[in-house]
């Protein structure tokens, strides 16, 4: 059964809510009361933290387990939270990883481009009616871009020539652009931004190895921030009522501070047309 609420509370969404950002972000909005959603691979976990999460403040918290790096498993996904609601009035997108290693999955796709960008885009298509139905707001962790980074249409899986700078390159390109084009097309009703929470300590470099993982050791404890300081930006994006669209929030824990995001309109287009077909999404 969906789930319905008072009007004074928010029914948020979550990716990647078991760990990291996304875990804190679940936690702060619990305890304003709000009811929460949130998705992650680790059943044992995410059912531990339901636990945890609805003996806070009176909110409602309730546990996808679900694997977003795959096609399959997005749409899994998003069955399962239209199952539960039938509205979303904040949905924070903050799924994410890193790969010394390129990985492939099942289904040909590179795991990293699935679960830092895909599932982004196809959960936002998915959960557009959702999100019509509610305060409908996007609110996507991600990062600044790279110097020179580029979508290669011929590679976009990255199956020459990888590394880790690249990948991390074209994927925060693609949200960017993502964000962009949603923008324009629903940004009017649905708001979308893409916040940087900078660097934080949350364990996403355990998949990085050799002269990367040193660098990571080294300069982690440095120029890490809190996990508190790396969500206050998201926090206020969700409390606010700002319909604002389509802009970065480049400045750890300054949320006045946002870039309109000015991307290559044709580029952002064709990203858009090249990841319905990837998703087997209708247009």
């Amino acid at each position: 059964m969906p789930l319905t609420f008072g009007s004074m509370r928010k029914i948020i969404v979550i990716t990647g809510g078991t760990g990291g950002i996304g875990y804190a972000v679940a936690s702060a909005l619990a305890q304003q009361g709000n009811n929460i959603i949130f998705q992650g691979r680790d059943s044992a976990k995410g059912k531990k933290i339901a636990m945890e999460l609805s003996s806070t403040n009176g909110s409602t918290a309730r546990f996808i387990a679900a694997d977003v790096s795959s096609v399959d498993g997005i749409k899994d996904l998003a069955t399962a939270i239209k199952k539960l609601t039938n509205k979303i009035d904040i949905f924070i997108q903050a799924t994410g990883v890193l790969n010394s290693e390129r990985c492939e999955t099942k289904e040909g796709l590179y795991g990293s481009f699935a679960v830092n960008y895909l599932c982004k885009f196809m959960l936002d298509h998915l959960l557009l009616d959702e999100l019509k139905h509610g305060q409908g707001k996007i609110i996507i962790v991600g990062g600044p871009l790279r110097k020179g980074a580029t979508i290669n249409f011929n590679d976009l899986h990255l199956k020459t020539n990888y590394s880790l700078f690249k990948s991390i390159g074209q994927n925060q390109l693609a949200i960017h652009m993502h964000a962009q084009e949603f923008s324009k097309r629903y940004g009017s009703t649905i708001p979308i931004n893409v916040v940087n929470a900078g660097m934080v300590k949350t364990g996403i470099d355990r998949n990085v190895k050799g002269f990367m993982k040193l660098v990571f050791l080294v300069l982690g404890p440095i120029l890490a921030n809190s996990i508190e300081k790396a969500i206050i930006n998201v926090i206020a994006l969700a409390e606010t009522g700002g319909k604002d669209s389509g802009y970065f929030y480049p400045k750890v824990a300054k949320p006045a501070i946002k870039e309109k995001i000015n991307l290559d309109v044709a580029v952002a287009v064709k990203l858009w047309d090249e990841s319905l077909k990837i998703g087997k999404l209708n247009a």
